[in-house]
Protein backbone atom coordinates (compact mmCIF):
# COMPACT_ATOMS: atom_id res chain seq x y z
CA UNK A 1 0.00 0.00 0.00
CA UNK A 2 2.88 2.12 0.95
CA UNK A 3 4.82 1.41 -2.44
CA UNK A 4 1.41 2.09 -4.37
CA UNK A 5 1.76 5.56 -2.41
CA UNK A 6 4.87 6.51 -3.16
CA UNK A 7 4.81 5.33 -6.57
CA UNK A 8 1.28 7.54 -6.94
CA UNK A 9 3.14 10.59 -5.40
CA UNK A 10 6.26 10.68 -7.45
CA UNK A 11 3.78 10.35 -11.02
CA UNK A 12 1.70 13.31 -9.15
CA UNK A 13 5.34 15.45 -8.89
CA UNK A 14 6.26 14.29 -12.22
CA UNK A 15 3.17 15.84 -13.92
CA UNK A 16 3.78 18.46 -12.03
CA UNK A 17 6.72 19.27 -13.30
CA UNK A 18 5.98 18.48 -16.40
CA UNK A 19 3.35 21.24 -16.10
CA UNK A 20 5.76 24.10 -14.54
CA UNK A 21 7.91 23.23 -17.68
CA UNK A 22 5.13 23.39 -19.96
CA UNK A 23 4.11 26.79 -18.94
CA UNK A 24 7.63 27.93 -18.34
CA UNK A 25 8.16 27.57 -22.06
CA UNK A 26 4.93 28.95 -22.79
CA UNK A 27 6.26 32.35 -21.45
CA UNK A 28 7.19 35.01 -24.09
CA UNK A 29 9.25 37.66 -23.86
CA UNK A 30 8.76 41.13 -25.74
CA UNK A 31 11.97 42.61 -26.46
CA UNK A 32 12.98 45.40 -28.68
CA UNK A 33 15.31 45.88 -31.53
CA UNK A 34 17.61 47.18 -29.81
CA UNK A 35 17.87 45.06 -26.94
CA UNK A 36 17.47 42.24 -29.77
CA UNK A 37 20.55 44.00 -31.44
CA UNK A 38 22.58 43.74 -28.02
CA UNK A 39 22.41 40.27 -27.33
CA UNK A 40 22.43 38.78 -31.13
CA UNK A 41 24.70 41.00 -32.46
CA UNK A 42 27.52 41.76 -29.56
CA UNK A 43 29.00 38.00 -29.19
CA UNK A 44 29.50 38.38 -33.00
CA UNK A 45 31.09 41.59 -32.71
CA UNK A 46 33.47 40.90 -30.16
CA UNK A 47 34.58 37.60 -31.87
CA UNK A 48 35.58 39.98 -35.35
CA UNK A 49 38.99 40.64 -35.55
CA UNK A 50 39.85 44.61 -34.36
CA UNK A 51 40.64 45.72 -38.52
CA UNK A 52 36.32 45.08 -39.04
CA UNK A 53 35.23 48.55 -38.81
CA UNK A 54 32.87 50.94 -40.19
CA UNK A 55 33.77 52.20 -42.98
CA UNK A 56 34.61 56.03 -42.00
CA UNK A 57 32.64 59.54 -44.22
CA UNK A 58 35.52 60.14 -46.79
CA UNK A 59 33.62 63.82 -47.63
CA UNK A 60 36.34 65.46 -45.62
CA UNK A 61 39.18 64.14 -47.97
CA UNK A 62 37.50 65.78 -51.01
CA UNK A 63 36.56 68.98 -48.70
CA UNK A 64 40.17 69.30 -48.44
CA UNK A 65 41.20 68.45 -51.85
CA UNK A 66 38.98 71.55 -52.16
CA UNK A 67 40.63 73.72 -50.17
CA UNK A 68 43.62 73.14 -50.98
CA UNK A 69 43.86 73.77 -54.31
CA UNK A 70 41.59 76.58 -54.78
CA UNK A 71 42.79 78.86 -51.62
CA UNK A 72 46.16 79.54 -53.64
CA UNK A 73 44.83 79.28 -56.85
CA UNK A 74 42.50 82.27 -55.91
CA UNK A 75 45.81 84.25 -54.70
CA UNK A 76 46.85 83.94 -57.47
CA UNK A 77 44.43 84.87 -59.86
CA UNK A 78 43.80 87.98 -57.56
CA UNK A 79 47.58 88.36 -57.88
CA UNK A 80 48.46 88.69 -54.34
CA UNK A 81 52.27 89.30 -53.75
CA UNK A 82 52.88 89.16 -58.05
CA UNK A 83 51.37 85.79 -58.53
CA UNK A 84 49.86 85.31 -61.69
CA UNK A 85 50.17 82.86 -64.57
CA UNK A 86 46.65 81.54 -64.26
CA UNK A 87 47.87 79.32 -61.31
CA UNK A 88 50.17 77.04 -63.56
CA UNK A 89 52.49 77.16 -60.43
CA UNK A 90 49.74 74.31 -59.15
CA UNK A 91 49.57 72.11 -62.08
CA UNK A 92 50.75 69.29 -59.23
CA UNK A 93 48.39 70.62 -56.85
CA UNK A 94 45.28 70.46 -60.02
CA UNK A 95 46.39 66.56 -60.92
CA UNK A 96 47.03 64.93 -57.41
CA UNK A 97 44.48 67.64 -54.60
CA UNK A 98 42.24 69.02 -56.83
CA UNK A 99 41.71 65.70 -59.23
CA UNK A 100 43.11 62.55 -57.90
CA UNK A 101 42.00 63.21 -54.29
CA UNK A 102 38.36 63.85 -54.95
CA UNK A 103 38.09 61.64 -57.24
CA UNK A 104 39.31 58.70 -55.17
CA UNK A 105 36.78 60.17 -52.56
CA UNK A 106 33.96 60.42 -55.59
CA UNK A 107 34.34 56.41 -55.62
CA UNK A 108 34.54 55.84 -52.31
CA UNK A 109 31.02 57.88 -51.63
CA UNK A 110 29.41 55.53 -54.78
CA UNK A 111 30.76 52.37 -52.74
CA UNK A 112 28.63 54.11 -49.76
CA UNK A 113 25.87 54.83 -52.05
CA UNK A 114 25.91 58.58 -51.91
CA UNK A 115 25.22 59.65 -54.79
CA UNK A 116 25.38 63.63 -55.00
CA UNK A 117 28.37 63.72 -53.53
CA UNK A 118 29.58 61.18 -55.89
CA UNK A 119 28.23 63.14 -58.73
CA UNK A 120 29.77 66.43 -57.32
CA UNK A 121 32.84 64.97 -56.62
CA UNK A 122 33.40 62.89 -59.87
CA UNK A 123 32.95 65.90 -62.05
CA UNK A 124 34.87 68.90 -59.91
CA UNK A 125 37.69 65.96 -59.95
CA UNK A 126 37.84 65.46 -63.28
CA UNK A 127 37.61 68.61 -64.13
CA UNK A 128 40.72 69.79 -62.28
CA UNK A 129 42.27 66.92 -63.97
CA UNK A 130 40.85 68.61 -67.43
CA UNK A 131 42.37 72.19 -66.51
CA UNK A 132 45.61 70.20 -65.61
CA UNK A 133 46.08 68.32 -69.17
CA UNK A 134 45.26 71.12 -71.01
CA UNK A 135 48.28 73.27 -69.48
CA UNK A 136 50.43 70.45 -69.35
CA UNK A 137 52.66 70.64 -73.10
CA UNK A 138 53.21 66.72 -73.12
CA UNK A 139 49.58 66.65 -73.47
CA UNK A 140 49.55 69.33 -76.90
CA UNK A 141 46.09 70.36 -75.91
CA UNK A 142 47.22 74.20 -76.63
CA UNK A 143 50.19 74.54 -79.11
CA UNK A 144 48.54 73.26 -82.22
CA UNK A 145 47.00 76.91 -81.72
CA UNK A 146 50.05 78.79 -82.31
CA UNK A 147 51.26 79.99 -85.53
CA UNK A 148 53.75 77.13 -85.48
CA UNK A 149 51.68 74.42 -84.29
CA UNK A 150 54.10 73.27 -81.35
CA UNK A 151 54.52 76.52 -78.64
CA UNK A 152 52.64 75.82 -75.82
CA UNK A 153 52.61 79.32 -74.82
CA UNK A 154 51.98 81.18 -77.96
CA UNK A 155 48.98 78.80 -78.17
CA UNK A 156 47.63 80.05 -74.92
CA UNK A 157 48.10 83.40 -75.80
CA UNK A 158 45.35 83.09 -79.20
CA UNK A 159 42.64 84.39 -78.91
CA UNK A 160 41.22 81.31 -80.74
CA UNK A 161 42.32 79.29 -77.86
CA UNK A 162 40.42 81.42 -75.09
CA UNK A 163 37.43 82.12 -77.25
CA UNK A 164 37.31 78.47 -77.27
CA UNK A 165 38.49 77.10 -73.92
CA UNK A 166 35.95 79.58 -72.33
CA UNK A 167 33.07 77.25 -73.47
CA UNK A 168 34.49 75.22 -70.41
CA UNK A 169 33.95 77.16 -67.56
CA UNK A 170 30.28 78.44 -69.32
CA UNK A 171 29.67 74.66 -69.29
CA UNK A 172 30.83 74.38 -65.58
CA UNK A 173 28.74 77.66 -64.26
CA UNK A 174 25.86 75.36 -65.61
CA UNK A 175 26.81 72.66 -63.55
CA UNK A 176 27.35 74.66 -60.97
CA UNK A 177 23.73 75.88 -61.31
CA UNK A 178 22.06 72.24 -61.35
CA UNK A 179 24.54 71.69 -57.54
CA UNK A 180 23.18 74.71 -56.52
CA UNK A 181 19.88 73.25 -56.70
CA UNK A 182 20.26 69.97 -55.67
CA UNK A 183 22.16 70.99 -52.22
CA UNK A 184 19.19 72.73 -51.15
CA UNK A 185 18.61 69.40 -49.81
CA UNK A 186 21.56 69.53 -47.70
CA UNK A 187 22.85 72.93 -46.21
CA UNK A 188 23.34 76.21 -46.27
CA UNK A 189 27.15 76.11 -46.45
CA UNK A 190 27.78 73.85 -48.54
CA UNK A 191 24.76 75.70 -50.65
CA UNK A 192 26.35 79.14 -51.05
CA UNK A 193 29.85 77.44 -51.88
CA UNK A 194 27.88 76.51 -55.20
CA UNK A 195 26.30 79.50 -55.48
CA UNK A 196 29.73 81.58 -55.46
CA UNK A 197 31.24 79.09 -57.86
CA UNK A 198 28.70 80.42 -60.61
CA UNK A 199 30.01 83.67 -61.25
CA UNK A 200 33.32 81.79 -60.68
CA UNK A 201 32.88 80.42 -64.01
CA UNK A 202 31.60 83.01 -65.42
CA UNK A 203 33.94 85.40 -64.47
CA UNK A 204 36.80 83.32 -65.60
CA UNK A 205 34.46 82.84 -69.25
CA UNK A 206 34.64 86.27 -69.54
CA UNK A 207 37.79 87.15 -68.73
CA UNK A 208 38.71 84.47 -71.59
CA UNK A 209 36.58 86.71 -74.02
CA UNK A 210 37.31 89.76 -73.01
CA UNK A 211 41.17 88.98 -73.31
CA UNK A 212 40.90 87.37 -76.93
CA UNK A 213 39.19 90.59 -78.15
CA UNK A 214 42.47 92.65 -77.10
CA UNK A 215 40.35 94.45 -73.95
CA UNK A 216 43.37 93.07 -71.37
CA UNK A 217 42.31 95.62 -68.42
CA UNK A 218 38.42 93.78 -68.51
CA UNK A 219 39.85 90.75 -68.44
CA UNK A 220 42.09 91.79 -65.46
CA UNK A 221 39.16 92.85 -63.76
CA UNK A 222 37.31 89.49 -64.65
CA UNK A 223 39.93 87.62 -63.27
CA UNK A 224 40.73 89.09 -60.35
CA UNK A 225 36.58 89.42 -59.08
CA UNK A 226 37.08 85.66 -60.36
CA UNK A 227 39.51 84.95 -57.79
CA UNK A 228 37.98 87.15 -54.94
CA UNK A 229 34.98 84.91 -55.04
CA UNK A 230 37.06 81.22 -55.46
CA UNK A 231 38.26 82.52 -52.24
CA UNK A 232 35.67 83.43 -50.40
CA UNK A 233 34.16 79.71 -51.66
CA UNK A 234 37.02 78.34 -49.88
CA UNK A 235 36.82 79.88 -46.73
CA UNK A 236 33.66 78.18 -46.23
CA UNK A 237 35.16 74.75 -47.88
CA UNK A 238 37.65 75.42 -44.19
CA UNK A 239 34.65 76.02 -42.95
CA UNK A 240 32.79 72.85 -43.90
CA UNK A 241 35.89 70.87 -43.17
CA UNK A 242 36.08 71.67 -39.74
CA UNK A 243 32.22 71.30 -39.20
CA UNK A 244 32.42 67.67 -40.57
CA UNK A 245 35.89 66.49 -38.76
CA UNK A 246 34.55 67.93 -35.24
CA UNK A 247 31.67 65.80 -36.01
CA UNK A 248 33.64 62.51 -36.96
CA UNK A 249 35.61 63.06 -33.87
CA UNK A 250 32.62 63.35 -31.40
CA UNK A 251 33.74 66.64 -29.99
CA UNK A 252 30.83 68.47 -27.32
CA UNK A 253 30.02 71.31 -29.68
CA UNK A 254 29.15 72.07 -33.96
CA UNK A 255 29.46 74.52 -36.22
CA UNK A 256 26.08 74.78 -37.49
CA UNK A 257 25.95 74.61 -41.01
CA UNK A 258 22.11 75.11 -41.81
CA UNK A 259 20.05 72.06 -42.05
CA UNK A 260 18.10 72.97 -45.21
CA UNK A 261 16.72 69.53 -45.24
CA UNK A 262 13.09 70.48 -44.54
CA UNK A 263 13.34 72.86 -47.57
CA UNK A 264 12.08 70.52 -50.12
CA UNK A 265 8.70 68.25 -48.70
CA UNK A 266 6.49 65.84 -50.43
CA UNK A 267 3.09 64.35 -49.13
CA UNK A 268 4.00 61.00 -50.65
CA UNK A 269 7.38 61.04 -49.32
CA UNK A 270 7.84 57.80 -46.87
CA UNK A 271 8.62 58.97 -43.33
CA UNK A 272 11.65 56.68 -43.04
CA UNK A 273 13.10 58.99 -46.44
CA UNK A 274 12.34 62.13 -44.74
CA UNK A 275 13.74 60.92 -41.53
CA UNK A 276 17.26 59.97 -42.72
CA UNK A 277 17.59 63.49 -44.91
CA UNK A 278 17.13 65.03 -41.10
CA UNK A 279 19.85 63.02 -40.06
CA UNK A 280 21.99 63.44 -42.87
CA UNK A 281 21.75 67.11 -42.58
CA UNK A 282 21.97 67.45 -39.01
CA UNK A 283 25.17 64.90 -38.57
CA UNK A 284 27.17 67.51 -41.18
CA UNK A 285 26.79 65.27 -43.98
CA UNK A 286 26.68 67.48 -47.41
CA UNK A 287 24.69 64.73 -49.54
CA UNK A 288 24.83 61.59 -48.69
CA UNK A 289 21.08 58.71 -49.31
CA UNK A 290 22.40 56.57 -47.06
CA UNK A 291 24.44 57.84 -44.41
Amino acid sequence: MSAYINQNNESTGSIHEKDITSHNLSRSVTLTAEQFEKLYLAPMIHGQPKLTKQLGNPTPLALGGFVITTTPLSCALMAWRGAGGNGLAFIGSFVFLGGLLVLITSILEFILGNTFSCVVFGTVGSFWLAYAATMIPSFNAVAPYSATLNNTAAGMASPQFQDTFAFLFITMAILMLVFLICSTRTNLVYAIIFFLLIPVFCLLAAGDWTLAEGNEDASVRCIKGAGALLFASSLLGFYLLTSVLLESLQFPFRLPVGDLSGLWTCKGRKRHGADSANTRANSGNIGDENA
